[in-house]
């Protein structure tokens, strides 16, 4: 599930150093011991050294792109607040203050503490509750906004205006929505 989870770039990165180890391990394993019966035999040190360099380096390499990036996580919350500014300025008139909804997510499902059905300023708190990284977007009806990427335990708060239609509310983790975490909401 961790793989679900990284950009592009990442899964390139672990791509390559699985092709590597698996490579090694496999010529090692099948091909060698067919054309030298005898291998390591004197060069047992140097292939154990080989080995654990492999290892070590696999190991480097699943800590390295098995993160995102500062930046990432940087751009997930520049998106939110650009997100949080544009509903507000599209508001014209003196607004209730917003309603707080927490949202609890966890693996695969979203739980609202209350449902929304009346249009008006929303605040959703929404928390990872689960093992795995999970985010929450909220679409339909003019709205796109969506929170950043959240880690087991970290919380976050997405403020829309929900207007009169339906709304989209999801992971877009890939595979997830597919999985359960998708509710539909009616707003009148």
């Amino acid at each position: 599930m961790l793989l679900l989870g990284l950009s592009t770039g990442h899964k390139a990165g672990l791509a390559v150093a699985v092709f590597i180890f698996a490579g090694f391990s496999l010529i090692v394993s099948m091909l060698v011991p067919r054309y030298r019966p005898q291998f390591p035999g004197r060069g047992l040190g140097v292939f154990l050294v080989a080995c654990l360099l492999l290892f070590v380096g696999m190991m480097a390499a699943v800590v390295t792109f098995g993160k995102e990036s500062e930046a990432a996580t940087a751009e997930g919350h520049t998106t939110t607040a650009a997100t949080t500014t544009t509903t507000t300025q599209g508001t014209t008139t003196q607004a209730a203050p917003a309603t707080k909804v927490d949202v609890s997510e966890t693996e695969f499902k979203i739980t609202l503490a209350q449902t929304p059905t009346a249009a008006g300023s929303y605040e959703f708190v929404v928390k990872n509750d689960g093992k795995i990284p999970h985010d929450l977007v909220v679409q339909g009806n003019g709205v796109d906004a969506k929170t950043p990427l959240l880690d087991a335990g970290q919380s976050k708060t997405l403020s829309v205006d929900l207007k009169p239609g339906t709304y989209d509310l999801y992971c877009s983790v890939p595979g997830h929505k597919e999985a359960g975490m998708d509710v539909k909401l009616t707003v009148s």
